[in-house]
């Protein structure tokens, strides 16, 4: 990764050069004259301000500065005083005088000026030399003084910011270390002092956070200390998520390293990544209900299709011939209409009874009734629409009175039975039914010797709308399961198949009879 260069958007260097102030020279500036000839190639500027206001407001970027007093009794003699009371003036205050007398003089030089010159010496090139090495002097503290105020707003940006900021030399030795950084490592500030080598930086934060040398995190963050280049993320064991960036400050001076607290922004990133995922599952479980939704019509409306042609035909059959068609032919296709709209209803209802299930309005309604009649009534319809079947019951050990929901047992027993019937041949059908009571679990186990279901699709026979490989030429929906597997987990039961192609199928379902006899809802 490329390293960052600090970049300001600011020049921070103040570009005014510095300023030769001299304050009291007469209308012909014959002073200022001569500290102009003084000064060819110099980067400097001569001022003249014309009042004591005027000279205290420039000093502060003045080289040197020169009062005329006249005598000791003169006010700009107070001027020495008031400039020294100016913090960052850091000229040499010089007074120009006529006056001879040396008591006079050293009166004036008492009064915090830095030196005093006759003007009778301007001339001399003693002067000359002596100017030019205060005016260098000047330059240099001032350009010292520029220097410290940088680096006092430098540290002043720093101490503001919520970021904490440590700063490393050019040897990668600690320059700076703000407030904020010493807080966020209380144990290890003892040392962040300047000269400290970014290892032994490195090694107290590294000690501080628990990151022993065999964790996976102490070499990531080694890499990013000993370089001081990129980006570096880690997680403490708080829960604090902290981000560091090293940028190189301009002139290879040295490196600005910064830690954020980016844990919020984290737990917001992570919100939204899972947001985003449930939308995805939102939206696949859209399109997946609309790709059943489409095979759902595309498959019952030949199912109901087939039943009601065979209800229309024979109804037509018998209007056409109901004066000569003998009796029994008639009851035979009669027993064939009811036939088919019993089918069709039982179609109806698993359908309806499934999406209300799917949708969460439908409730258990534990109400007590003898399971054995209920057994008994549910084997008779069947075996009334299905003569050619042999259905056998063993329920006989039952109590009179259990509490289940009745409906619900009613649509399961029905579609099972009703499915054992479809899939065993006429060949020798036989089907068999036993229920018994262990403790409080009701056990219904209902076997034929049908078709069965290959191994290998047992697992998928709850799905909706699923039928298995065996089941070709056989009108179905794949419906009735999928609502007997709902219908059972509602009322807080078990369902289980066993089966072998060719040999048949056994449903064994646990229901529990010690619920409530009260609704409860199938969502809780």
């Amino acid at each position: 990764m490329t390293s960052k260069r600090f970049v300001s958007p600011v020049n921070l260097r103040k570009n005014e050069v510095p300023i030769i102030s001299i304050y009291g020279d007469d209308d012909d500036r014959s002073l200022t004259k001569l500290i102009w000839s003084f000064i060819p190639g110099y980067d400097v500027r001569i001022s003249n301000p014309a009042t004591p206001e005027e000279l205290y407001a420039e000093a502060y970027g003045s080289a040197v500065v020169f009062v005329v007093v006249k005598d000791d009794l003169d006010e700009n003699i107070k001027i020495a005083e008031d400039l020294s009371q100016i913090k960052g003036v850091v000229a040499d205050i010089i007074a120009i005088t006529p006056e001879q007398d040396i008591r006079q003089r050293l009166h004036i030089l008492s009064a915090k000026f830095d030196a005093i010159f006759n003007i009778g010496i301007f001339d001399s090139n003693e002067f000359h030399k002596i100017f030019l090495h205060k005016l260098k002097k000047g330059m240099m503290r001032l350009s010292a003084r520029l220097q410290e105020d940088e680096y006092e707003t430098f540290l002043g940006f720093l101490s503001v910011s919520a970021d904490a900021f440590i700063v490393f030399d050019r040897q990668k030795r600690i320059f700076y270390v703000s407030d904020h950084y010493l807080a966020l490592y209380p144990e290890s500030a003892k040392n962040f002092v300047r000269g400290t080598p970014v290892q032994k930086v490195f090694e107290a934060v590294a000690e501080e956070m628990g990151v022993s040398p065999d964790d996976s995190q102490y070499k990531d963050s080694a890499d990013f200390w000993i370089k001081l280049s990129g980006e570096h993320e880690f997680k403490l064991d708080s829960g604090l998520h902290l981000r560091m960036t090293a940028v190189e400050l301009p002139g290879g001076q040295g490196t600005i390293v910064s830690t954020t607290n980016i844990t919020t922004y984290k737990r917001q990133e992570l919100a939204l990544a899972e947001k985003q995922k449930e939308l995805e599952r939102a939206l696949a479980a859209e399109q997946e209900a609309s790709n059943i939704q489409k095979q759902f019509i595309s498959m019952v409306s030949h199912e109901f299709r087939t039943p009601l042609a065979i209800v229309d035909g024979n109804a037509q059959i018998i209007e056409r011939r109901i004066g000569d068609l003998p009796v029994e032919e008639t009851k035979r296709r009669l027993k064939t209409i009811r036939s088919a709209v019993s089918r069709t209803v039982n179609m109806m209802e698993a359908v309806l009874s499934s999406n209300l299930l799917k949708t969460g309005k439908m409730d258990l309604h534990i109400e007590e009734f003898s399971v054995k009649d209920l057994i008994s009534q549910l084997c008779h319809e069947q075996a009334d629409l299905a003569r050619s079947h042999r259905i056998m019951t063993d329920i006989e050990s039952l109590p009179d009175i259990l509490s289940l929901d009745r409906k619900i047992l009613t649509l399961v027993i029905t579609n099972l039975l009703a499915n054992a019937v479809k899939y065993t041949s006429d060949d020798d059908p036989e089907i068999k039914i036993s229920a018994w009571l262990d403790g409080a679990i009701l056990t219904v186990e209902i076997k034929d010797n049908g078709v069965g279901i290959p191994e290998e699709e047992l697992g998928r026979v709850f799905e909706r709308f699923f039928r298995a490989s065996t089941s070709v030429g056989i009108p179905g929906s794949g419906v009735g399961l999928s609502l007997v597997n709902d219908l059972i987990h509602a009322h807080k039961g078990t369902i289980e198949i066993k089966s072998q192609v060719g040999e048949g199928t056994m449903v064994t379902l646990r229901l529990p009879v010690d619920l409530p006899l009260e609704a409860i809802s199938v969502t809780d």
